[in-house]
Formats: C-alpha cells, structure tokens, sequence
C-alpha cells in the first residue's frame, strides 16, 4: 500500500483541488453554492490527478526517461511496482474518473445539450491525463505540457465549476481561471526546470528545455506576477463586466491577508533562481530542494484560493 501511496504522489493533489475550490468561491460570490458539485467535483478532480501521475510513472519507464535520471523515488522505476500491475492501476483510475465525471453531471447539468458538451471536456481531460506522457506524441514530450495544464486546471476546472453552480460563466470567472493557469504552469514549470539535463538525454523536449535556464527562470516570475494578479483582479471586480467594487473594504481587507502569500511567492521565486544557478546534474540529491519548492509552491497557492474563499464568506456571501 505503502508504494500505490508513493506513486499516487500525494503533493500533487492540493493545485488539483484549488481550481475546484476558486470555481466554488466565485459561484458563491454570485449567491450559488452547491456542497454536491463541490465535493463530487474535488473527487473527480483528485481521480484524475492521480491518473495523470500514474500514466506519467508509466509513460516516463517506458520511454527511458525516469532511468536517465536515476528516478527512484518513481513506482516502476525502483521496482516496487511491476508494469502490469501499473497498467491495471490506470485502467481502473481512468474508469473512476469517468464513473465520477459522469455523477457530477447527472446531479448538476440541466440540458441535454450541455450534458454532452461537458461530458465530451471530460474525456478530454482523460486522454490529456494519460497523453501526457504515453503515446508518441505525448505532451509532456513535445513541449506543449504548459498549455495543456493551464487549460485543464484553469477554465476547464474553475469555469467547469462555476458553470455547474450557477448555470452560466461570466467574464469574472475566466479571469480568475487564467490565474490559475498560470499558477499551476508556474508549478509545472519548476519541475521541468528541475529535470532539464536529464529530459534533454531522454529526448522529453519540454518548455523549459526549449527556453533555457535564464528565459525559463524570467517565465516562471512571469507566471507568478500574472498568476497572482489575475486571481486577485476576479476578486476585485464585481460583475461580468469587470467593473471595479464601488466599495473597495473588502478587496482591501483581502490583499492585506495576501501580504504574507505575496511574501511566500517572492521568496519562492528567489530560491528558484538560486537552484537555477547552480545547474547542477538531476540526481536524488540534488532533486531534493525543488522537490520542496514544488510542495511549497502548490501549498502557497491553495492557501491563497483558501484565503479568496474565505473572504467571500466572511466579506461577500
């Protein structure tokens, strides 16, 4: 049990609920809360989530790549974990994710028509879950990994959210579902950068490979300042023109809390650019500090969607 828990990758799953959670926070916001597509939400999401680092271990095995980078800290790699035991693992994850895709939709979805839309983003998001890395095309191998993560656990899983709460999406919603794309590509980005060298012998042509450590590094700032900006400016506009709060008590109240987050990300991006420098080669050793600045990062921002929620509830609802 002890290795399905290590593969499941459990620090991955807090940005997998954030966007959940940002989309419940806006609905709310909008006096439409529903606890069911909520929790039915964060469980698929969660499904998914480890369907995507279950194929991940699977699909890094098979291509050589988790081998190149001494990767022991991964379920097939080290052994612990045979590869048809893997692929049952993602049959039955890949199954889950739909069985609880599909509950979320009978429970929230009015129409029909919109029943098979959301239901055709949700196979999407399945196969994008298991193309990240298996196939010969696979995302994470062509450089489009970014684009793809901020799809996912941007629009698809705050306006998905919102959408199954109050029926509709606003201009507001897809700000904020930006943010969180680029917050979490920031979070897939570190990871990348952290595997450069190794990626490179693997022939995994990812973003950061492409960009370099300097352009990597000044993309990563990039993702956080906007990220962050996005988040905040959904906050602080009222209505789905994006006008600005006649009264700003509130959005006040909320980046004053967000000092000490502002402070968490700037500290973030300075260890960065010092792990960025030393271009070391990938070995568990030297794994180890970005493996902390990753669950660091993807606690930071879901603690900020948490302080975002919570102010709506005190401050708005």
């Amino acid at each position: 049990m002890k290795s399905w828990i290590q593969a499941f990758r459990l620090k991955t799953l807090p940005l997998a609920v954030s966007g959940i959670a940002l989309g419940a926070a806006l609905s709310a916001m909008h006096g439409k809360w529903n606890p069911m597509v909520f929790v039915l939400g964060t469980l698929t999401a969660v499904s998914l989530q480890i369907l995507s680092n279950l194929a991940n271990d699977y699909g890094d095995f098979i291509k050589g790549t988790d081998m190149a980078a001494n990767r022991t800290d991964r379920a097939l790699a080290s052994g612990r974990i045979t590869q048809p035991q893997m692929r049952r693992a993602i049959v039955i994850n890949a199954l889950l994710s739909l069985t609880l895709g599909l509950i979320l939709l009978y429970v929230s979805v009015p129409s029909l028509e919109a029943f098979g839309l959301l239901l055709s983003v949700g196979i999407l998001g399945i196969l994008s879950a298991l193309g990240y890395t298996l196939g010969k095309r696979a995302f994470g191998y062509s450089g489009l990994g970014d684009v793809v993560v901020f799809l996912f656990f941007g629009p698809v899983a705050v306006c998905g959210t919102f959408y199954l709460m109050a029926g509709k999406a606003l201009p507001q919603t897809w700000l904020a579902a930006a943010g969180m794309g680029l917050l979490s590509a920031a979070v897939l980005n570190v990871n990348n950068m952290r595997d450069t060298e190794t990626d490179q012998l693997a022939g995994k042509s990812t973003l950061a490979l492409r960009l370099g450590r300097r352009l990597s590094l000044m993309y990563h700032k990039a993702l956080l300042s906007l990220g962050f900006l996005f988040v905040f400016t959904s906050f602080l506009s009222e209505d789905g023109n994006l006008q600005i709060r006649p009264n700003l008590t509130e959005p006040l109240l909320l980046l004053l809390v967000y000092a000490p987050i502002i402070l968490l990300l700037t500290r973030h991006a300075g260890r960065i650019a010092e792990l960025s420098m030393l271009a070391a080669p990938s070995t568990p050793e030297t794994r180890i500090p970005w493996n902390a600045e990753l669950k660091n990062l993807s606690l930071t921002i879901m603690l900020m969607v948490g302080v975002y929620a919570l102010t709506v509830w005190l401050f708005v609802v």
